[in-house]
């Protein structure tokens, strides 16, 4: 399953998720960085990619279609440091949720 990391989060998400082993890539590699959220959705949707961002909008979007998985990171403004300082604390969690079918995945910090 491909991560597509969101604009809220920096590329630098990116290189730790993919130094993890996984399949991530941000949407500005993808050429997405000026799509509305619905088409990142439905793009996510068609392949069975993973969506990961701050955005509720996407939430509205797993809600009413199958096929995409949505990883919705609740987490205040913080520096890229403290980013991935969660991220290490908070995904081995979302890595187990992710073995099972859960298409929403709501992550606090």
């Amino acid at each position: 399953m491909r991560l597509i990391v969101d604009q809220q989060f920096p590329p630098l998400l990116v290189e730790w998720l993919r130094g993890q082993g996984l399949d991530a890539w941000h949407l500005v590699e993808l050429g997405l960085e000026n799509r509305p959220d619905f088409e990142i959705w439905s793009l996510a949707a068609k392949h069975g990619d993973a969506v990961v961002t701050r955005d509720s909008d996407f939430l509205n979007f797993a809600r009413q279609s199958s096929g995409g998985r949505l990883i919705w990171f609740r987490l205040p403004n913080c520096t890229n440091p403290q980013l991935i300082s969660a991220f290490e604390r908070l995904w081995p969690d979302v890595a187990k949720r992710l073995e099972g079918d859960e298409q929403i995945i709501e992550v606090r910090a």
